[in-house]
């Protein structure tokens, strides 16, 4: 194992994942002199402090014992998209790169290649459940792995679908991943582990927090291109992930759900501000994606009928047919402008469309048709 990846593993598990300064310090001093410099005693700080009682090879085998890698920077399949957060404005408080991410799964987060987070409330309806898990299904079938974060409501629905599709799904965990949080859901996240990933910044059995939740959210949306909210009340947790998409300038999308539910709130807001896209279907998604459909899908129309197909002089004629009684040629003629050669032409397109009827012979009656 490189020093390099030893001092970044040490440095992850003494330093408050989100933190800032603790960034930028990494930056400006390389990972290798930094861990030397808080080991040697010299540093007074808590970070100084807990690594002093960090045990690197400990917490290597502990890695190996879960069946972890440890990724870092450079390595060939980091994700090189979370290195967008060294330019993205702060949220809330935090920002910053990962040091290093413990993963777990056949995922190769370096070959995603259009990624798609799906986020909303834990507290869902029926009605976002639905819509997660069909979307996830549509978006995964196109081969965009699902990005979420392994909570119950439309998270959970989400990797569902995506795995019903036999797509590729990723949860990324508040905590480490030698426990599953949250425990109802451990059967589920050990799915999403066997058949695609299970990402955290922290070390296996560094527990989560409220706060590690929130700081998580940046990687949801760093490791996607484009972020969609199902479902979300006035306070929601996922207007966090929503606030770090765009702070990333990645595109977001908003599922529109009853206007009588307090989980339609934040997509509706989003919406109407503008910073979200309108999305009633996975072609909505995949349409924002790029290369695999660039175009924006139209939105499913009526079929086309028979009446559709008149043209402007018979729609007239038919206009002014009577359902009830027999109307003479010369009769239409006056009420329709058209003139008799005109108006028989009419009268035998309207006849073979089962529109108009000869009823006696002469004289035309409509045919009712509900258009």
């Amino acid at each position: 194992m490189t020093q390099e990846r030893l001092a970044r593993m040490g440095l992850a598990a003494a330093n408050d994942a989100g933190d800032l300064n603790f960034v930028k310090l990494l930056r400006k001093e390389g990972a290798c002199e930094l861990w030397d410099y808080l080991r040697s005693g010299k540093g007074k700080t808590t970070i100084a402090r807990r690594a002093a009682r960090v045990d690197v090879d400990l917490l290597q085998r502990r890695t190996d014992e879960i069946g972890a890698r440890f990724l870092i920077p450079g390595d060939e399949q980091w994700p090189r998209r979370v290195d967008d957060l060294a330019w993205s404005d702060p949220v809330g408080g935090v920002g910053g790169e990962p040091v290093g991410l413990w993963v777990c799964g056949p995922v190769d987060l370096s070959v995603l290649g259009k990624p798609v987070a799906m986020i909303g409330s834990r507290a869902s309806t029926s009605y976002g459940e639905h819509v997660a898990a069909d979307w996830a299904v549509g978006i995964a079938e196109k081969g965009c792995a699902i990005i979420s974060g392994g909570a119950y409501g439309i998270d959970a629905c989400s990797h569902r679908g995506a795995m019903a599709a036999g797509g590729t799904t990723v949860a990324v965990m508040a905590g480490g991943l030698a426990h599953f949080y949250p425990p109802g859901n451990s059967s589920l996240l050990e799915s999403v582990r066997k058949s695609g990933g299970v990402v955290s910044e922290y070390p296996p059995d560094h527990p989560p927090s409220r706060s590690r939740f929130l700081v998580r959210n940046r990687l949801i949306a760093a490791l996607s291109s484009a972020t969609v909210i199902i479902e979300g009340a006035v306070r929601s947790g996922a207007q966090n992930t929503v606030n770090w998409a765009l702070s990333l300038e990645r595109p977001v999308l908003a599922a529109p759900g009853p206007v009588t539910s307090a989980m339609s709130a934040t997509p509706h807001r989003l919406i109407r501000s503008g910073e979200a896209i309108l999305a009633t279907c996975p072609d909505d998604v995949l349409a924002v994606l790029g290369p695999i459909d660039s175009t924006i899908p139209d939105y499913p129309r009526d079929p086309s009928t028979v009446f559709d197909r008149l043209t402007d002089s018979q729609k007239k004629v038919y206009e002014f047919l009577p359902a009830r009684r027999s109307m003479s040629v010369d009769e239409l003629s006056i009420l329709t402008g058209e003139s008799i050669p005109s108006l028989l032409i009419c009268l035998s397109h309207l006849s073979a469309a089962n529109l108009a009827v000869e009823d006696p012979p002469g004289t035309w009656k409509a045919r009712p048709y509900a258009y």
